[in-house]
């Protein structure tokens, strides 16, 4: 194996080498940014139910119905509320929590079947503030409260009436729980939540509609070192393009002679002639010529051509101007 077939077989396996490990170190960074470890994460499940308290009436066995239905509104007396929220977790410290329960009474209007606009709220706190503080993974709250139906649908109704305006009015009943949950490893997460139950008002029927998620969820994942993957991956990268560009600017002395002789022979065809006998310079004086420049000059000068010989196969080459009696040589050589 010659030196240079060497050289180049050695110099691609060096980059592959790094083209390789760069590959590798980016595939374990995509790896590891999908492999997210969880470190924290809780769950709550959340429940709320009603039943429905009746006016004294001759219509109805039962002066307590059960939830899920369509009431007549006039036969309504109380709406029996009961809010149920289970809060599980791991690796807890201590959990700070406070919960309420507020209402909020709401007037919508819609023009043309377009989307309906609120009009007019009025805002209640039915339950103040409670907070409790514990060191577990879990907790529970129940809380129940009842909502005089009259109350509020007839201050819809006043509404209606003082205003002339026609609206569609319903009451929003919410617990509201705030936590800040400090675990083992001293991560503090605080986090909200809510259950929500809204009761239609002003209509000759009235239902209860739930508008909350039964389980919330959150997950803490761990701050991935992938990065260090990507910038290893990088630098390997780098590295082989760095490889790449010396590995081609890099030339041995003989690819640069080689060079330089084609060059030369391309850029200045029209006033080289090549030989293949070496010229015979006895009857001249021979002077030498440093400059490519200078011997180009020397024969565009006297508009004669420059003679191209290979003095030593693949090592040396000379380049000769005869003018009268002196002879100009410019060599290239190893």
């Amino acid at each position: 194996m010659s030196h240079k077939i060497y050289r180049i077989s050695i110099s691609m396996a060096i980059l592959l080498f790094f083209l390789v490990l760069s590959m590798l170190f980016l595939t374990i960074g995509i790896k590891v940014n999908n492999n997210k470890i969880i470190l924290h994460s809780y769950t709550a499940t959340k429940n709320a139910d009603y039943q429905v308290l009746l006016k004294e009436n001759n219509f109805y066995e039962d002066q307590v119905l059960a939830s899920g239905k369509n009431y007549a509104s006039k036969s309504i007396d109380k709406y029996l509320l009961n809010f149920e929220y289970d809060f599980q977790s791991d690796k807890i410290k201590s959990i700070n929590y406070r919960y309420n329960i507020t209402a909020q009474l709401m007037g919508t209007v819609s023009n043309n079947n377009e989307q309906e606009k609120e009009i007019w709220t009025k805002n209640y706190i039915l339950i103040e503030d409670k907070e409790n503080k514990i060191t577990q993974n879990e907790f529970k709250v129940k809380e129940n409260v009842d909502i005089n139906y009259d109350t509020y649908n007839n201050l819809a109704r006043e509404y209606e009436n003082n205003y002339d305006i026609s609206i569609t009015s319903k009451l929003k009943v919410r617990f509201n729980i705030y936590y800040d949950i400090e675990y083992e490893n001293k991560y503090i997460d605080k986090g909200e939540d809510y259950i929500e139950l809204d009761i239609a008002l002003t209509n000759s029927v009235s239902n209860v509609e739930n508008n909350y998620e039964e389980v919330t969820k959150k997950e803490n994942y761990a701050t991935n070192k992938n990065y260090i993957y990507y910038v290893i991956s990088g630098i390997t990268a780098t590295i082989a393009v760095v490889l790449i560009i010396i590995y081609k600017n890099k030339r041995t002395p003989e690819e640069v002679y080689k060079s330089k002789i084609k060059n030369i022979l391309k850029s200045y065809s029209e006033l080289i002639v090549t030989v293949s006998n070496e010229p015979n310079v006895e009857n001249y004086t021979v002077m030498k010529i440093n400059s490519l420049e200078d011997i180009i000059d020397l024969a565009e000068q006297n508009k004669i051509n420059i003679i191209h010989y290979e003095s030593i196969k693949d090592k040396q080459n000379r380049f000769y101007v005869f003018v009268d009696k002196f002879v100009y040589i410019y060599q290239v050589s190893i």
